[in-house]
Order: C-alpha cells, then structure tokens, then sequence
C-alpha cells in the first residue's frame, strides 16, 4: 500500500477507529513502539548512544582475528536512526562515529574489502550530508584529521579512506 492510498483510508475513519489504530500498532510492533515514544519524549542523546552501541556491538563480531560486522547491519542501524528526524548534526554524528569506530577497531582486527567500501560509502553520505547543510568545510577539517592520526586504523585502510575521500567534490 502507498502512503496515498494509506491517506485516503486514514481520512475515512471516525477519532475513534484512527485511536484504536495507533494503539493497535504501538501494541503489536516494537518499532512503532520506539517511534511513538521518541515522539512524544524526543531524548535524541539516548537515540543517539542507542545507536552507537547497535554499531559497536556490530563491529565487535569476529573470528580469528577477521571482522564479521555485516555493512548492511551498520547501515540499517543508519537509516533506522535517520527515520526518527534527530536533526543533520545528529545523523552527522553517528556516521563519523562509525568512521572512527571502525579506525579503531580495523587496527586489530582484519576487514573484508566489502566493509572498507561499506564505510567509504558512509562517509561518502555523511559528506553529502554535511554539504547539504552548509558544514562540510568543518567536518572535512575533522575527518582529515582523523585520517592523519597514525594511531588509529592501519595507513592501508586510512589510505584507502583519504583516496575515496579525494573524490568528493563540495557543491
């Protein structure tokens, strides 16, 4: 069903069938749920370290010293964040956490080329995002700082970063 069509039957309920409907659904799905709470009590540092930790526990997979973080677990951690409106600086945020994250983690622990182009591919977004809302300029000056600090992730996968990051061309 498409949102159009959802509206038109929306706008043939009664309050009260349209109450029972929210209930019912707040009821039966945990996501609906959250969304309805964050609603009505927007705690968007809760949502946001709710978050983090879902991407920290992601990288924490492993075996043998090789990641099993799955990119599209990250990134539907991303967009599930995204769908609650937190504000551009807050999704911002949770990107280059997953960035810095993964910088630390990558430095013990081996990633598949797939994860390296998951997380080029967030930082890619996070700069277009960044460049929608008029801050790239500051957060390229923290990010190539970030890429230049010796101490975290190994010079390949800096290297490899600051190379996709070399495409990125500010509008």
């Amino acid at each position: 069903m498409s949102k159009l069509q959802l509206k038109k039957e929306i706008q043939k309920l009664e309050r009260h069938q349209l109450e029972q409907m929210v209930l019912d659904a707040y009821a039966a799905r945990k996501e609906t749920k959250e969304y309805f709470e964050f609603f009505l009590n927007p705690d968007v540092e809760k949502l946001t370290e709710k978050y983090k930790m879902a991407v920290t526990k992601e990288f924490a997979r492993g075996k043998r010293g090789h990641s099993k973080a799955r990119i599209s677990i990250i990134k539907k951690h991303i967009k599930e964040f995204e769908s609650f409106h937190p504000g551009f600086d807050k999704e911002i945020e949770l990107q280059f956490y997953v960035i810095t994250y993964a910088l630390l983690t990558e430095t013990n622990i081996y990633f598949s080329d797939t994860l390296m182009n998951g997380i080029a591919a967030i930082m890619e977004r996070m700069l277009e995002t960044a460049d929608r809302n008029l801050v790239a300029d500051k957060l390229l000056t923290r990010l190539i700082s970030v890429l230049d600090d010796e101490t975290s992730g190994t010079r390949y996968f800096r290297r490899y970063l600051r190379d996709s990051l070399s495409q990125f061309r500010p509008s």
